[in-house]
C-alpha cells in the first residue's frame, strides 16, 4: 500500500496542520484526512500542491508499505 508521509514533513519542517491549509489552498478537513492518511484518492493537483508546499519530489511525498 502507498501512504502519505505528510505527519512526517509537517514534523521535518516544523509546520502545522493549519499552514498546509492556507499554502496549498484547501480547506482543514481535506488536509486533516490526508495526514492521517484516510483518503483513497488524491488528485494530480493535489500531488502537485503538497509537492510545492514542502519542495520535495515523489519519493519523499510517498512512502510504500509492503505489508
Amino acid at each position: 500500500m502507498v501512504y502519505l508521509n505528510l505527519k512526517y514533513l509537517l514534523e521535518k519542517n516544523n509546520r502545522s496542520k493549519y499552514w498546509l491549509v492556507k499554502t496549498i489552498n484547501s480547506n482543514y478537513d481535506t488536509v486533516n484526512k490526508l495526514v492521517k492518511n484516510e483518503t483513497t484518492k488524491i488528485s494530480f493537483d493535489m500531488i502537485n500542491r503538497l509537492s510545492d508546499a514542502f519542495d520535495c519530489d515523489m519519493n519523499t511525498l510517498f512512502i510504500k508499505d509492503d505489508k
